[in-house]
């Protein structure tokens, strides 16, 4: 607690707050390892809780476009109504879209959340030669990279756990009107 803890600034509800430590956390430090430039083309695989957080923080980086990655149609729908400048998409056919709206043939960064094995050939799939993969998702078994596939592709994959150290900097941008995850609260007990 004394390492990790970080008091919600003033003028920020417990309900803006909620996710700043787990959810936003990840998604806060996916954008941030996944070094995202201006001219980037970021896809990301899923837009669960993780990934709407994800999405917001990728937002902050202000990449060229944003392609989201979801099956489910409510999912797509909720990212489509509130953020019209990125592509929502279902996984048929990903690998096409992305090729076509991007400037390298292929996403120049990805981050998968949603944690299905589809998901997972995905993000490598669709990510252009050099790009950097980021994996936040969590898994029920064992992934294995299908090395003699990917040869060629010479992709850096970042990965690894949330990080709570960011808290900080989340509540500050929550604060400043700069994130938003109340969207994602549909009920309260």
């Amino acid at each position: 607690a004394n390492q990790a803890l970080s008091r919600i600034p003033d003028g920020v509800s417990d309900r803006q707050a909620l996710f700043a430590g787990d959810i936003l956390a990840t998604g806060f430090w996916a954008a941030r390892i996944t070094e995202i430039g201006p001219e980037d083309t970021v896809l990301i695989l899923g837009a669960g809780p993780t990934g709407i957080c994800t999405l917001l923080c990728v937002l902050l980086r202000g990449p060229r476009r944003v392609i989201v990655c979801e099956k489910d149609p409510d999912r797509r729908r909720f990212v489509e109504e509130r953020w019209p400048q990125v592509t929502a998409a279902p996984p048929e056919g990903l690998e096409q879209l992305v090729c076509g709206l991007s400037e390298h043939g292929g996403a120049d960064r990805v981050i998968e959340v949603a944690g299905t094995e589809e998901s997972f050939r995905l993000a490598w799939q669709c990510a252009r030669p050099n790009a950097v993969v980021t994996v936040a998702a969590l898994y029920d078994t064992p992934q294995v990279l299908p090395l003699p596939d990917m040869y060629g592709k010479n992709l850096t994959f970042k990965t690894g756990g949330v990080d709570g150290c960011d808290c900080r900097e989340i509540l500050d941008l929550i604060a400043a009107g700069k994130l938003d995850t109340t969207p994602l609260i549909t009920h309260t007990f």
